[in-house]
């Protein structure tokens, strides 16, 4: 381990990736680079069951809000390539659109007017929702999104959002930090739910969340014993 990065290698199958956030480990490296997984030592998050603001969130008027209806076009506007080291790049891109297939990865469009303006983008792992990145073409679009991310899970009853590194405008969103190893216990606790799965815009997918083993949610196929530094 080396501070915030955790393992260097592996592989991108998009199994071994949920595994890693299972594990609360995440894909943190450039185009070219070896693949690198991440746990920040102080790992920023909100409880979206405190944040009492939110009680009573609305949409601004011509603000709209989707679920998981342009996954790709909102994890496209995520990728950023003016930043001096893009994690979201082709490869990385794939595995995510891989974890929507399966149902883990889910996309929040900002629609102004009926225009898609923004969106964030993130995994879901028991109850728990790994932020992973956000974007926008209007001003306010990403605000809204993150409000709207927040009094949505906090209607469901959930009480971890994942935001990874603390800036100054998720603290006046709520975030806070906590040690790696009180995330990795808030982890554990929280995936002892079902993930919803699918597609988040529909009701059934909301229809069952019962306890259950989560190990019953890996394809028969995906052997846990491939070598890995710390994913298995």
């Amino acid at each position: 381990m080396d501070g915030d990065r955790v393992a260097i290698g592996a592989d991108l199958h998009w199994v071994r990736v949920l595994k890693g956030f299972e594990k609360g480990c995440y894909l943190n490296y450039a185009e070219g680079e070896d693949i690198q997984w991440y746990s920040p030592e102080q790992r920023a998050v909100i409880f979206p069951h405190l944040q009492k603001k939110f009680d009573d969130w609305e949409a601004p008027a011509g603000w709209s809000f989707q679920w998981d209806q342009h996954f790709q076009a909102v994890m496209k506007g995520c990728a950023r390539p003016h930043e001096e080291k893009p994690w979201l790049h082709a490869d990385v891109q794939s595995v995510y659109y891989q974890l929507h297939q399966h149902g883990y990865a889910h996309a929040l469009s900002v629609l102004h007017n009926g225009e898609l303006v923004g969106g964030l983008m993130g995994v879901a792992v028991g109850r728990v929702f790994f932020g992973m990145s956000m974007y926008h073409e209007e001003s306010n679009a990403s605000k809204y999104a993150l409000e709207y991310l927040i009094h949505f899970l906090k209607e469901k009853k959930w009480k971890v959002l994942d935001v990874q590194k603390l800036t100054p405008f998720l603290s006046k969103m709520g975030a806070v930090e906590i040690q790696r190893d009180r995330f990795l216990d808030l982890l554990q606790e929280q995936m002892k739910f079902r993930t919803v799965l699918g597609d988040w815009s529909k009701d059934r997918s909301w229809l069952q969340k019962d306890a259950y083993p989560l190990s019953a949610e890996w394809p028969k196929g995906f052997n846990p014993q491939d070598p890995c530094p710390f994913l298995v």
